[in-house]
């Protein structure tokens, strides 16, 4: 895998050198690498770590909830609720996307730019956690007692189990990019700002309702998020005219 990554670098190294002028278009190979990226997670988790490290965060999530979070859909079983979390859940995907995209396509490209960095930053971090420190999730202990079954759950669950990673709950980066996509658009696109802000409060509440995360993953990740976002922009803003880049 390490030889992969290698090969990548080199690659794109040749490639910037050998442009000029390189393309507006180049910005984007952070955002897109993400899936890859998160493909390979069970591959590092299982040759550089020993075993999963559930039962640690376990005792984490009880120190800091008094109980598994996870009790939370045995408490509120309403389909309705489920239904609404679900759908905030499985709104992560998008969210990665679509906010760059009409920043992009709107010629701000200094935004652009801030906005994949921090988000390629926050899973970065999340990432490198995986990897290390993997944390299967409750998911792979059996579903939540009472959580209600409907089609955007049963939706959900189809696209966890062809597209999820083992190992990558601990902190959750679906929380991290979200939470650092709701500080950026609050930032640079207010109104969708609050959207993806509501969406972050749903995917929280919905990957525990859910049974996919503990609620530490969700409140680390959302640290992580915050974090990320707010360290890049000030980062960014501290060097005028970064990004004079053609198109």
């Amino acid at each position: 895998m390490t030889s992969i990554h290698l090969a990548a670098l080199v690659a794109s190294l040749v490639v910037a050198r050998r442009q000029a002028r390189p393309s507006k278009l180049v910005a984007w190979i952070p955002l897109l690498a993400l899936p890859l990226l998160y493909w390979e997670i069970p591959f590092l988790n299982q040759g550089i770590a020993v075993g999963y490290r559930d039962p640690i965060v376990a005792g984490w999530e009880a120190a800091l909830f008094g109980s598994p979070a996870t009790d939370l859909a045995g408490q509120l079983p309403s389909l309705a609720l489920s239904e609404v979390l679900h759908l905030a859940y499985i709104a992560f995907y998008p969210v990665i996307y679509v906010p760059p995209a009409i920043l992009f396509l709107r010629g701000r490209f200094e935004e652009f730019v801030t906005s994949t960095v921090a988000i390629a930053a926050a899973a970065g971090l999340c990432y490198t956690v995986f990897a290390y420190f993997p944390v299967q999730g409750p998911r792979y202990f059996g579903p939540p007692e009472g959580v209600p079954m409907g089609p955007i759950r049963a939706f959900t669950l189809t696209v966890l189990e062809t597209g999820s990673s083992r190992g990558a709950a601990f902190p959750s980066a679906h929380m991290a990019i979200t939470a650092c996509q709701a500080v950026l658009t609050l930032r640079f696109q207010p109104r969708l700002g609050v959207l993806i802000a509501v969406i972050a409060l749903g995917l929280g509440l919905g990957a525990v309702y859910g049974g996919f995360h503990y609620g530490i993953d969700m409140v680390v990740g959302a640290l992580v998020g915050v974090g990320s976002a707010v360290a890049i922009m000030a980062a960014r803003a501290s060097v005028p005219e970064a990004d004079e880049v053609p198109a």
